[in-house]
């Protein structure tokens, strides 16, 4: 019985190194994005989690795809160079505290009462991008297309940008915080982030 259950299993690992070598970036690019849109449609339909919980919970899930510091420099653009390491860092976490503010609740806990569904479509843009996509349909029948823009890294497709209906994440605010830097310089454009942020885009609702 035991030579069977070690054939048995020889067969299953080289069936799943064949899958795992057959696999185009796109597949599996897109088979992550199928895991992330359900594990946060099922954190944000867990009714036994109150709203900070629920976020909490989405949050820690999005620190391993979200790559912030990356979100960050281009939604600052050219400036960015200007920033030391710890401007870097302290714009990073200042700029993913906002966007959680902003968007945790239409966004993330919207999702509850939305119905959303990965597209076969994929994008490759080169040099280890591209560009993956879901389609939501709001609880008030309003249909978005969520963009993500990812590239490969440690084992995970890293999420750089979105883009909704076609309009970026990074180049909304890229204007904004270019006009900040000139008027209130780096710190001052980050100390402002830190007490009440700026703008916010469309959400989702």
């Amino acid at each position: 019985m035991q030579k069977y259950l070690k054939g048995y299993w020889a067969v299953w690992l080289m069936l799943c190194s064949v899958w795992a070598f057959a696999a185009t970036p796109e597949q599996i690019a897109q088979q992550q994005l199928q895991q992330n849109v359900q594990m946060v449609l099922s954190v944000a339909k867990d009714k036994s989690l109150n709203e900070q919980q629920r976020i909490s919970q989405i949050e820690r899930y999005a620190d391993q795809f979200l790559d912030y510091e990356r979100i960050s420099a281009l939604a600052v653009g050219l400036p960015w160079r200007q920033f030391t390491p710890q401007q870097k860092q302290d714009f990073s976490a200042a700029f993913k505290s906002m966007i959680v503010r902003i968007y945790a609740h239409s966004a993330l806990l919207g999702a509850a009462n939305a119905e959303v569904k990965v597209l076969p479509k994929v994008v490759n843009q080169g040099k280890n991008k591209l560009e993956t996509f879901t389609e939501i349909v709001s609880a008030n029948n309003k249909r978005y297309t969520v963009g993500y823009q990812m590239y490969y890294s440690g084992g995970v497709y890293k999420i750089y940008n979105f883009r909704v209906n076609g309009t970026s994440l990074v180049t909304v605010y890229r204007s904004q915080f270019d006009q900040s830097i000139q008027q209130k310089g780096i710190d001052g454009t980050i100390a402002q982030l830190k007490e009440r942020g700026f703008g916010k885009v469309q959400t989702i609702k």
